[in-house]
């Protein structure tokens, strides 16, 4: 039982991996947040805006975790919610990572009204959040219609990855943004002192 369980979770590990590595990121949208992002720092590294992150279930957790990692190269970030996040300002930029573009509907609103530039990170581009915001890089994994029809024994039989709800787009989010910030590492000659020099050093237990 054991080995049919381990050869049962690699094969998923495999039909993840091998879905991901076929997606691809529009080349104008990934650059568009690259640059929103370098341009809340001037070009001595000084925070000149703020970048707010903000999602909602796990979707929140990957915005979190993005909102973390930039935190760690230096730049001022908040995440949207906290008791201690400053209010938006004119030119903060505002990162929104939703599935379905249908999340946070409000607080974009309030966001563009003073005049933040909007980010969303969704797998619709066509939806209300994505038409709000000035750049959407649009991240494949919402799932297709076609699959919500099939069982997930189905799905197996036919090849494709086993995703619940929304994993795929969470999944690849992750992955797409984590690649952005290894890319700013780069540009910003970044070193892994440099990170972990920002790194929380007392945590909760």
């Amino acid at each position: 039982m054991t080995n049919e369980i381990s050869k049962g979770v690699k094969e998923e590990i495999k039909r993840m991996i091998n879905w991901m590595s076929e997606q691809v990121l529009d080349d104008q949208q990934a650059e568009g947040l690259v640059k929103a992002i370098l341009n809340t720092q001037d070009e001595k590294g000084n925070n000149i805006k703020r970048i707010f992150v903000a999602g909602l279930g796990r979707s929140g957790y990957v915005a979190e975790a993005f909102g973390m990692r930039l935190a760690h190269l230096g730049y001022d970030v908040h995440i949207l919610g906290e008791p201690t996040a400053p209010a938006v300002g004119k030119e903060d930029l505002f990162i929104v990572v939703s599935g379905s573009g249908a999340s946070l509907i409000q607080q974009i609103m309030i966001a563009r009204e003073i005049g933040a530039e909007i980010i969303m990170v969704s797998s619709m581009p066509g939806s209300v959040g994505a038409k709000l915001a000035d750049i959407v890089l649009t991240i494949p994994g919402r799932e297709k219609e076609e699959y919500a029809t099939l069982s997930y024994e189905e799905r197996q039989m036919r090849g494709l990855p086993v995703f619940p709800l929304g994993t795929a787009f969470e999944g690849f989010a992750m992955t797409a943004l984590d690649a952005i910030i290894s890319y700013l590492v780069l540009v910003k000659k970044k070193t892994e002192e440099d990170l972990k020099s920002r790194h929380a050093n007392i945590q909760k237990r």
